[in-house]
């Protein structure tokens, strides 16, 4: 299965709180991927689910206006503890073979939209240089002939690529060091100058031109960006179908109570964000 899924919704049946989640899956149901496409490659599926985020208040905007120039820099709608995401997820192999299959989870905020496949870090003429990475996942999970493995990314784990998703857009970090340390406690981080790619950096990646430096104040816990966007990308080695949902604890009450069917039912009360793609 191939495109982008967008998804449908199932909703708690009590009233929205942080101890009552919404739940969200994608519409098609599942997804399918592993099997040759006709040229010798394996199919690879992706899906992407918007959160249906109400659309701000005056009193809300006018408290983040005020924040904004407090700090002096940018304030998100939706910052890192406004929710709590956790993703699980079902994997059933389907060809009678046993293999191993990969998720990665990246995404979007309010700001920027995260794809690793459109993301070059490598020095020019390396050609040994690994990928951009993930967010979260590109873990390999072995799958049994006929098996089924549940899985999750824990709240902690989106939190982290929440975090890491606003330090390489918001801070110019490199994706490599963002997502290889832990850095979802963290108070505050320092934005620095972009990565330099140039050719005279990838033979001399000591020259004092080529290390990333400060740039401007640190940017505060209460500015940083929650994801407002999942995106998956499932990529087995054999034939396998990935189900997977999104459960999403609202701490501030700003996730529509109809779930994704808000976007059809009640699109006045749900904003469509349009985040660009970030480029290094």
């Amino acid at each position: 299965m191939r495109g982008w899924i967008y998804s449908a919704v199932w909703v708690c049946c009590f009233a929205a709180c942080a101890n009552d989640p919404i739940y969200l899956a994608p519409a098609g149901g599942s997804l399918e991927a592993g099997q040759d496409d006709g040229t010798g490659t394996a199919v690879v599926a992706k899906a992407s689910l918007l959160l249906p985020i109400k659309p701000e208040t005056a009193s809300d905007m006018a408290a983040r206006m005020k924040e904004a120039a407090t700090l002096g820099m940018m304030v998100p709608y939706v910052k890192v503890g406004d929710l709590d995401i956790e993703i699980e997820y079902t994997i059933k192999e389907l060809d009678g073979n046993a293999g191993q299959a990969f998720i990665d989870l990246n995404g979007a905020n309010e700001y920027f939209v995260y794809d690793p496949s459109m993301l070059n870090y490598a020095p020019p003429g390396d050609d040994e240089a690994p990928p951009t990475p993930p967010l979260a996942g590109n873990i390999p999970i072995d799958i049994p002939a006929h098996g089924v493995v549940d899985g999750v990314f824990r709240e902690d784990q989106v939190e982290e690529a929440s975090v890491d998703l606003d330090e390489v857009t918001q801070g110019n970090w490199n994706p490599y060091q963002a997502t290889l340390n832990i850095n979802r406690n963290e108070a505050s981080f320092q934005p620095v100058t972009p990565v330099n790619l140039t050719a005279m950096c990838g033979a001399n990646p000591a020259d004092p031109a080529c290390q990333q430096m400060p740039m401007g104040p640190e940017i505060p816990r209460k500015a940083f960006a929650e994801m407002i966007r999942i995106d998956l990308v499932f990529h087995p080695s054999s034939h396998m179908e990935l189900e997977f949902n999104v459960r999403v604890r609202d701490h501030r009450g700003i996730v529509n109570d109809m779930g994704e069917q808000a976007f059809m039912s009640d699109p006045n009360n749900v904003v469509m964000f349009m985040p660009p793609y970030y480029a290094n």
